[in-house]
C-alpha cells in the first residue's frame, strides 16, 4: 500500500503520463485511412518521379491548387529535381494523423515522411501531406528537405 502522503504524487505522475502518451497515440492514423493516404501519395509520387509535374498538380487537392498555379508548381518541381537528380530509392518512415494543418481548414490530414536518395542528393526527407476531400484522399502538399 502506498503511504497517504505519496498518493497525490502517484496520481499526478499517472495524469502526467496520460497527458504525454494520449496525444502521441491519437496522432497515429487508423490502418485503413493510412493505406488509402499512402496509395494517393504513391500515385502522386509516381507522377513526380516520372517528371510529369503538370500531372502531379492535377492530382493535388483543390485547396493546394488554389495556393499555387500549375505553372509555378511545375517550375519549382523541375528546379528541385534538377538539383537532386533522379530518384534512386525511397522508403516511408512515418505517418501521422491530424485534424488541422497550417493555413488550412479543419479536416483529416495524414503527413507521410519518406527517406529518399537521389542521384545528386542523399539523406533527403520528402513530406507528403494527404487530406480527405469529397473525392477521397488527395495530396495537399509536397516538400523536400
Amino acid at each position: 500500500m502506498i503511504p497517504k502522503q505519496f498518493r497525490i504524487h502517484v496520481v499526478l505522475i499517472v495524469a502526467a503520463l496520460f497527458m504525454i502518451i494520449f496525444p502521441i497515440l491519437s496522432e497515429t492514423p487508423d490502418a485503413d485511412k493510412a493505406e488509402r493516404a499512402r496509395a494517393a501519395a504513391a500515385v502522386f509520387l509516381d507522377r513526380v518521379d516520372a517528371g510529369d509535374y503538370g500531372d502531379s498538380w492535377d492530382l493535388l487537392a483543390e485547396l493546394a491548387q488554389e495556393k499555387i498555379s500549375r505553372e509555378k508548381w511545375t517550375e519549382q518541381l523541375a528546379e528541385a529535381r534538377e538539383r537532386s537528380g533522379a530518384l534512386v530509392e525511397r522508403q516511408q518512415e512515418d505517418a501521422s494523423f491530424s485534424t488541422e494543418a497550417k493555413d488550412s481548414p479543419e479536416g483529416e490530414y495524414i503527413l507521410l515522411s519518406y527517406d529518399a536518395r537521389f542521384e545528386k542528393a542523399t539523406g533527403v526527407t520528402e513530406y507528403v501531406t494527404v487530406m480527405l476531400t469529397d473525392q477521397g484522399w488527395q495530396v495537399a502538399g509536397y516538400f523536400m528537405q
